[in-house]
């Protein structure tokens, strides 16, 4: 089974996926690298006997609707007991920008370096096209309602209206308002947002639709130019994202090299953290792959942890065996190395092609 390419597969088609392995099985070390693929709360790969270890698959699904990524303790049949890491994969977040003008094309540009899938949504062709808008992964250039439409926002998008003026952002707002979303956003002065929330209040619109609305748009940085304008809404909208706790996100270079692996079958070392305790500058899920000549792709925080779980990696191949280690940096350790945080980090290192 080409696992990472089936979870590829999902993701691309927009479906929270989760990868549940067996971590640690002290009685049963033949269950350690288990599998299983769950994609909206439906199990579409399982590595175990048939009816022999359901409680896996019940914990995973569990966690699975949980929608976080942690480890899973399980007492199975006759007592045995086993550890079981459910990854969480959500797919990248969409940034659906509605105003292809110039704060469009700033938070376009800007927005590029931060993970986003970006879309521009614009009716007027001169500003609806790759030369003004590079970075932008999708281009629609229709009326703003159509393009919502054309989008279909989900409860993982984060939606920003940059139009050219009132009549296109109460528009835009009417249209955004009746899907999901986990950010919407609306430019303009604080007379201007007054006015749109009290016509959109007589229109109808309940108090918790409109308090969902982030506007005047912006972490209160002072920004007067395009570019100051951007950096203070992608402010805001990182701090939306991160502070809805959500884990992490796909790292599309480790999931990249783990589709290439599944083709050539190169010997690596998969690095994943399973718990992160105290100030450590990842968090649990963050991946990063090691092969055999020392090369890294990916990272789980730099430093010397990066540089123990290079060395403990190696160790893996040697020995051909996948296991759990656990680091404990303290923070004298850390500042030793020129680092600012310490803590405790779980990770698993498991052998790559995944058999």
């Amino acid at each position: 089974m080409a696992v990472y390419s089936r979870i590829a597969e999902e993701i691309a088609a927009g479906r929270k996926t989760a990868l549940a392995t067996v971590i640690e099985s002290l009685d049963s070390p033949d269950l350690v690298g288990g599998k299983l693929i769950i994609s909206e709360g439906e199990t579409l790969y399982n590595s175990f006997e048939e009816n022999r270890y359901d409680k896996i698959e019940a914990a995973a699904l569990e966690q699975f609707d949980k929608g976080q990524s942690a480890a899973v303790d399980l007492h199975l049949k006759q007592d045995k007991y086993c550890r079981l890491f459910v990854h969480i994969y959500n797919p990248s977040p969409r940034l659906i920008i509605l105003g292809g003008g110039h704060v469009g094309q700033a938070l376009c540009k800007m927005a590029s370096l931060l993970d986003f899938e970006i879309v521009i949504i614009d009716d007027r062709p001169s500003f609806a096209n790759k030369t003004v808008h590079p970075e932008a992964d999708h281009i629609i250039c229709e009326p703003f309602e159509k393009g919502l439409d054309l989008t279909e926002p989900s409860p993982s998008d984060y939606i920003v209206i940059v139009t050219r003026g009132h009549r296109h952002d109460r528009l835009c707002l009417e249209k955004a308002l009746s899907r999901q979303f986990a950010y919407l956003g609306m430019i303009g002065s604080k007379k201007r947002v007054k006015t749109q929330l009290k016509e959109l209040a007589e229109a109808g619109y309940s108090i918790e639709q409109l308090e969902s609305i982030y506007s005047p748009i912006g972490l209160p940085i002072g920004a007067v130019t395009e570019t100051e304008i951007a950096l203070s809404i992608l402010a805001e909208v990182t701090r939306v994202r991160r502070s809805e706790n959500r884990g992490e996100e796909v790292q599309e270079k480790v999931m990249r090299e783990l589709l290439a692996l599944e083709n050539h079958g190169a010997p690596a070392v998969l690095a994943t953290i399973i718990e992160a305790r105290g100030s450590t500058p990842r968090k649990k899920g963050s991946q990063m792959i090691i092969y055999p000549d020392g090369q890294l792709i990916g990272t789980i925080g730099g430093g010397c942890a990066e540089a123990d779980v290079r060395r403990e990696a190696m160790l893996c191949l040697d020995r051909g065996k996948s296991e759990l280690i656990r680091l404990d940096l303290d923070a004298d350790a850390a500042a030793e190395q020129g680092m600012a945080c310490g803590g405790k980090m779980e990770i698993f290192l498991e052998l790559l092609p995944v058999q």
